[in-house]
């Protein structure tokens, strides 16, 4: 088969995510204009995961308000999405439980041979596509990262009123999957589960990139000036991609973390922050990843 999907796409993520992930921690200064900027501080809904994340983003922008059910909540962001020219902040509230399905779907993607009953993605329900979008639209992988059997594994989480509607849960009708010419064998495997309700509101933030930047700059903007000289070989270093900080005695590192959390963050967590800062100049996108610098007294 030539479709070769997102399993590479994972793990290269996984990858990403795990490099430095030793470091005492880091700095990374990203040059930024007005739309840039923008980007950087907030979600393309165009890029959230296909599927039912998706959906679900979309609908509660559109409509004020969405719900979705689940183990967890499905969509967490603290940053605004972007969508349509505008910038809308999503929030959500639990309101109960309800009983459903949770479980996984299994996609072999280079499968020699297929056996069993094949339906076309095309003619699912609307519910089973969303829940397959992602691993049949998914950017493609080299051959070498797969293997014999099924490659790739997706979470997927179906009302009683959806699995009412579907081919797949709770019980497999159809034992693969044709997508454009291509047939891809699934298994798939799900329990009955009392599952949380989440409703989902979305709030306009602004109505165009010029008026959230504007808000972003009178809120956070803060010029990054008097620096020492450990401090600025920090930042230096910073200019030419992530600076990871390996030892855990750096007296520039240290004093620029003091120096950030003075600051309102865009957005921050327990480990790292995000700013908008002005230096020698120039506007920048900045991530701090703390490390073990935080100031716990």
């Amino acid at each position: 088969m030539d479709r070769r999907k997102l399993l590479g796409f994972v793990l290269v993520a996984l990858l990403a995510a795990t490099a430095g992930c030793s470091a005492s921690g880091s700095i990374s200064m990203d040059p930024v204009d007005d739309g840039s900027l923008a980007e950087q501080a907030s979600n393309d809904i165009t890029i959230v995961e296909p599927g039912q994340n998706r959906a679900l983003v979309q609908e509660a922008i559109e409509n004020g308000s969405a719900t979705a059910v689940g183990r967890q909540p499905p969509v967490d962001e603290r940053l605004p999405f972007h969508h349509e020219g505008a910038f809308y902040n999503l929030s959500y509230a639990e309101s109960g439980t309800q009983q459903g399905y949770e479980g996984g779907i299994r996609i072999d993607y280079n499968a020699s041979s297929v056996d069993g009953t094949v339906i076309d993605y095309e003619d699912l329900p609307a519910v089973d596509r969303t829940a397959l979008e992602l691993p049949l639209t998914g950017p493609e992988v080299p051959d070498e990262q797969l293997e014999p059997g099924y490659d790739f594994g997706i979470g997927i989480t179906y009302t009683e009123r959806e699995a009412n509607s579907s081919v797949l849960v709770p019980d497999q009708e159809y034992d693969a999957v044709r997508y454009e010419g291509e047939t891809y064998p699934i298994a798939v495997d799900v329990s009955p589960e009392a599952l949380t309700v989440y409703e989902y509101e979305s709030t306009l933030v602004a109505e165009s990139v010029a008026e959230y930047v504007t808000a972003l700059r009178d809120s956070y903007e803060f010029e990054l000036s008097g620096l020492s000289e450990a401090e600025r070989e920090v930042v230096e270093d910073a200019l030419n991609g992530t600076n990871y900080i390996e030892d855990t005695d750096n007296e520039g590192f240290d004093s620029l973390v003091d120096r950030f959390r003075a600051h309102q963050p865009v957005v921050e967590n327990d480990h790292s922050g995000y700013y908008v800062v002005r230096y020698d100049g120039q506007l920048y996108w900045v991530e701090v990843d703390y490390g073990s610098y935080l100031d716990d007294g």
